[in-house]
């Protein structure tokens, strides 16, 4: 099924929660983690930034090294100092979830980009089967868009959680980095094993913690930037005592000299060697000497990771916290300042790390978990949604998570950020969860691309709960929801009869729906349920019009597989132009939406069906190639199913047996993890080939297990149809047609029941061959008329299980009883049929070439006169001409050449035959119509007709259609070369043979009339042919009409002494005498 389940968007609705407005986030606040920090007077270190020169030789640097040594300062003094262009991107724990990443680069990118440029993909949930193809394809986009030189920073690696599918996708993001863009990592750990084959092959360096210690040269030079200069002797031994503890440690040296400026002095022993602990002694000795507000300020603020003045000028009741946290900048307390398009201040870890300890210390539990939940609502309300969440989560403030979930849940998925939402939803207590249906229902919508059985379990529960609140938009999209999750799993469809059946309690009919978009998604969920299940419903058009017509209304990821289904049931009954024009919408919504990659996918899916449909087979070839191109670029592998089945069955039409098999064994290893009625369509598939590969019995196998897949997953009509028409074939081609006449009568009655005319069709021209099998051809006609009226109405061209031997028969037999003609000349030329042995007495056969011999060496290509395309040479058409006149069939070249280069020698006469037939090849300019083969030469029977093979055969079998065929002598009633008189007296022969023939029957039958009739015609086609005069005149004699015998002497007279010079025969002359004494 294309029906992608995504998201859901109500913009009109002004009832229930999952309506509640989404604040508008403040934009500097949104990219906060994707400023840069900005520096104050920083001490450089040149060894440092040498070696981060030589390791962006690499496109990734690693730094790997504990908290305190200048991680996040080394950087950006060195992307400062070499003024290179970068992009900061600080990692937590929200990006755990890959689709956050993504989302939040994406915003980076807008910054970067032009207006009106293609937005970057949005990792939503239908690329689970492809995630590191989808990071490939967006890192190629999103390092189109950055600067020569760029550095992209990644910042906090540590805070990804180690299970996090990210730290897999990464390295092969990292691969796709063009040469003008390098990337640095800063963390507290080692790159993870999955980064290892990006240091296998040197496209990563790493740098440890050992080089960024401060040696003691740095360290005096940073007392001496510290305190500008003030050092005495008294300090510097301090300092030293300090190094010699710390060994390097920045963190602990600021803290040093923090105790230097304020000449506090204090032991060393009692602090240990653990870093952190030497971070916390000294923290809390230099947080003693501050201000009570300034100490206030730093607690309060502790529990933002990111601090922006407004927010600390509100958490914390200071009018001048902006000042304070300038000041502490400033002072270089442990805290960054960073300038966006306004400004924002960070703690470091480790002091943030001791700020919350203390705050949890002084303020007590129940003060602190209130800090929290006021911190979470200013965070909230300024767009701050991220942080919001975790501090309401750290305060199990449930009643204040419950609707900022709500509120942010549409916009989640929207951004293919469902792993997020999911995250949050079960961060609530199960009770809490329960209470409100709008929370299962969101949890219910992130699951249903995963495990939509769960998913339907889910909508299953909060319909029932929104039923009893008489909820009625949470009712109807409780309803849709659990609609889609069956559809989606394709598997057990006796569960929608169910749902259709309590729909009317919800809507009655006529009453007005909440909103229109409700109306669309429960119009899109209608129309395929009743097409899946109850497609013989007198309401089903209705809704599959009308779902049709409100698609705008849809999400644009629920709108693409909804266009894409809702124009395939348009196929099911037939209706290829009312989906041709459902394609041509489809396009413009495609355009509109930048073809994202799963809108493009199912657009040129449907395009490859429609193409099949109408027979088409390069362009469904053309589009199913692109399906499959973006698939493997994107990973898209969830539509891997109908692309391949829709490739496949264009395939099978076209009678591209090898390739079919390709496709099938793909669709094969797709199906096979998928099961349900994705199986079951499958083995219908792979059926019709073993069918056309002559495996009657293995697609006996298979017909039988799709059919109890079917069967098993509570019936699809339409998918039972399917079956039945090729079960049909398969069971003819076993010689079972007694069964096969039954397979027959259960696809009509499904055809009749959907009013599908695409069954009707395919039933009608299996029903039509077992008749001709039995030698019923009265039934048989009956039945390919009707199946040929369906055709012609509807422009279809092709049916399940058609075999292209067994429908050219058809063809060619609709032909001969001049059945729909022009419909079927057009059936035959879109598929190329080779012509059967009986169609080569069938002048309107659609062929190729057309060749006439009677009255005049005519040719036809393609319909067309070959002398109006280009210029024929006398001497190739004789070249044809002695083909013909020698049988056509395997004439060898020497005689060819005896015929028509007597007096040249054998070479010349061999160079000669060569050029002329390669010259006669490219004048017709059909290929294969010409064919030599050792040493001889023959015209290809499926592709030319030749009057004179054609009158043959007729002549053969007494049909006086031979005489329609005899237009004149062969070859013309000038005089012809002497290789070809024999041909033209055996030809004329023939039919004189025929035309007497018939008249005798006449004569017999007595009807005069007709035969006078009958010889006067073929006078009109052969005046020289005297047994014609010499029948006729005595006929019109005993009729008494003497004027015509006299009239129709002198007429074969005049054309003797025309034609040859001679006089009639004695036998003739002998009937003048007997005019003139009458």
């Amino acid at each position: 099924m294309s029906n992608i389940p995504c998201d859901i968007s109500l913009r009109n609705c002004k009832r229930s929660q999952i309506l509640e407005r989404r604040r508008r986030p403040r934009k500097s606040v949104a990219l906060a983690k994707l400023t840069p920090p900005t520096l104050p007077v920083v001490l450089n270190r040149p060894r440092l930034f040498q070696l981060l020169d030589r390791a962006r030789r690499r496109p990734v640097t690693w730094i790997a090294a504990p908290a305190g040594l200048g991680k996040t300062t080394l950087v950006a003094s060195y992307l400062k100092t070499r003024r290179l262009p970068v992009l900061w991107y600080r990692l937590d724990e929200s990006d755990a979830d890959p689709s956050s990443f993504f989302h939040f680069l994406s915003l980076s990118a807008k910054s970067l980009a032009p207006r009106g440029r293609t937005p970057l993909p949005v990792l939503t949930p239908e690329y689970a089967l492809g995630l590191p193809n989808f990071a490939r394809r967006f890192f190629q986009q999103f390092c189109a868009r950055l600067p020569r030189r760029c550095v992209l920073v990644f910042d906090n690696y540590h805070e990804v959680p180690a299970q996090s599918v990210l730290h897999q996708l990464l390295p092969h993001a990292f691969q796709e980095l063009p040469t003008q863009v390098s990337v640095i990592v800063m963390s507290r750990q080692d790159p993870p094993p999955m980064m290892a084959s990006l240091q296998s092959n040197q496209t990563m360096v790493q740098i440890d913690a050992e080089p960024l210690y401060l040696l003691k040269s740095e360290t005096k030079a940073l007392v001496h930037l510290h305190l500008r200069g003030k050092v005495d002797r008294e300090t510097q031994r301090f300092v030293d005592a300090v190094y010699d503890r710390v060994g390097g440690w920045a963190a602990g040296v600021m803290l040093t000299l923090e105790h230097v400026k304020s000449r506090y002095v204090t032991a060393l022993d009692s602090m240990g060697h653990v870093p952190e602990h030497i971070f916390h002694y000294l923290a809390s000795e230099v947080m003693e000497r501050l201000r009570p507000d300034t100490q206030e300020l730093l607690l309060k603020t502790s529990v933002l990771s990111d601090i922006d003045v407004p927010l600390a000028e509100q958490l914390s009741g200071l009018s001048y916290a902006g000042t304070v946290l300038r000041e502490l900048h400033a002072g270089r307390y442990f805290t960054e300042r960073r300038e966006g398009t306004c400004i924002s201040y960070r703690y470091h870890p480790l002091f943030r790390e001791f700020l919350l300890h203390r705050a949890q210390q002084v303020l007590g539990s129940g003060e602190f978990r209130a800090l929290q939940r006021r911190a979470a609502e200013l965070l909230v309300s300024a767009g701050r949604i991220e942080d919001g969440v975790l501090l309401l989560q750290a305060a199990e403030d449930w009643n204040g998570l419950v609707p900022t979930i709500l509120a942010q849940a549409n916009g989640l998925i929207e951004s293919g950020r469902s792993q997020t939402l999911e995250a949050w939803i079960c961060s609530l207590p199960e009770s809490v969860r329960n209470e409100n249906p709008w929370m299962n229902f969101w949890l219910a919508m992130v699951k249903v691309a995963f495990t939509p059985d769960e998913a339907y379990g889910l909508y299953r529960q909060v319909f029932l709960q929104f039923r009893s609140q008489e909820d009625q938009v949470g009712s109807l999209m409780a309803w849709c929801g659990a609609v889609r999750a069956i559809l989606l799993r394709w598997a057990d469809m006796r569960r929608l009869d169910e749902w259709l059946e309590l729909f009317p309690m919800l809507q009655p009919e006529g009453g007005p729906f909440p909103c229109v978009e409700v109306e669309a998604h429960v119009a899109d969920c209608m129309a395929s349920a009743i097409m899946h299940r109850q497609p013989y419903r007198s309401d089903a058009r209705v809704w599959l019009d009308k779902a049709i017509r409100l698609a705008g209304y849809l999400p644009p990821a629920i709108q693409a597989g909804s266009r894409d289904m809702l124009n395939i049931y348009y196929l099911w009954n037939g209706e290829v132009v009312a989906a041709e024009a459902g394609l041509a919408q489809f396009s413009r919504f495609a355009r509109k939406f930048h073809w994202n990659p799963i809108t493009a996918i199912l657009f040129h899916n449907l395009n490859a069906t429609i193409a099949w449909f109408r027979c088409e087979f390069e362009q469904c070839r053309l589009h199913t190639r692109k399906s499959r191109d973006l698939i493997q670029e994107t990973g898209l592998h969830l539509l891997d199913g109908i692309v391949l089945s829709q490739g496949t069955v264009g395939e099978l039409l076209a009678g591209k047996l090898d390739e079919a098999e390709v496709l099938l064994k793909e669709n094969d290893r797709a199906t096979q993890q998928i099961g349900g009625i994705h199986r079951a369509h499958f083995l219908h598939v792979l059926s019709w080939y073993e069918l056309l590969r002559g495996d009657a019995e293995a697609a006996r196998i298979h017909v039988e297990q799709g059919r109890k897949i079917l069967a098993a997953e509570g019936g699809f009509l339409f998918g039972e149809g399917l079956t039945d028409v090729v079960a049909a074939h398969v069971w003819r081609a076993l010689g079972r047609s007694t069964e096969a006449a039954q397979w027959v009568a259960r696809a009509l009655q499904t055809a009749d029941r959907m009013q599908s005319d695409h069954l009707r069709f395919g039933a009608r021209m299996i029903a039509a061959q077992l008749a001709f099998d039995r030698g019923d051809d009265t039934a048989g006609l009956d039945e390919l008329t009707q199946a040929l009226a369906i055709g012609e109405a509807r422009g279809q061209m092709q049916y399940p299980g058609m075999e292209r031997q067994v429908t050219a028969h058809l063809c060619a037999k609709a032909l001969h009883a001049g059945i729909h003609v022009s419909f079927v000349q057009r059936m035959i030329r879109r598929h190329r049929f080779a012509a059967p042995p009986e169609a080569q007495a069938i002048e309107a056969w659609p062929w190729r070439v057309k060749i006439r011999t009677f009255g005049k060496l005519m040719v036809e290509v393609d319909g067309k006169p070959l002398e109006k395309q280009r210029k024929a040479p006398h001497r190739l058409l004789e070249l044809l001409a002695a083909i013909i006149t020698f049988g056509g069939q395997e004439v060898p070249v020497s005689r060819l050449i005896d015929a028509l280069w007597p007096e040249a020698n054998g070479d010349t006469a061999q160079e000669n035959f060569k050029k002329s037939i390669a010259r006669l090849r490219k004048l017709v300019g059909v290929d294969d119509v010409i064919q030599w083969q050792e040493g001889k030469i023959s015209l290809n029977r499926d592709l030319c007709w030749v009057d004179v093979w054609a009158f043959d055969q007729h002549a053969r079998q007494q049909d006086i259609r031979a005489m329609v065929l005899y237009r004149g002598p062969f070859l013309g009633p000038e005089e012809i070369p002497a290789w070809a008189e024999s041909r033209r007296d055996q030809e004329r022969t023939r039919f004189i043979r025929l035309i007497n023939w018939h008249y005798d029957e006449t004569d017999v039958a007595g009807n005069v009339e007709k035969g006078i009739q009958l010889l006067e015609q073929a006078i009109e086609v052969d005046p020289v042919a005297e047994p014609f005069y010499q029948r006729l005149i005595p006929l019109l004699l005993a009729q008494g009409r003497q004027a015509e015998a006299a009239a129709q002497f002198d007429r074969c007279r005049s054309a003797l002494a025309r034609s040859s010079g001679r006089l009639p025969s004695p036998d003739l002359l002998a009937l003048v005498n007997t005019i003139r004494s009458q």
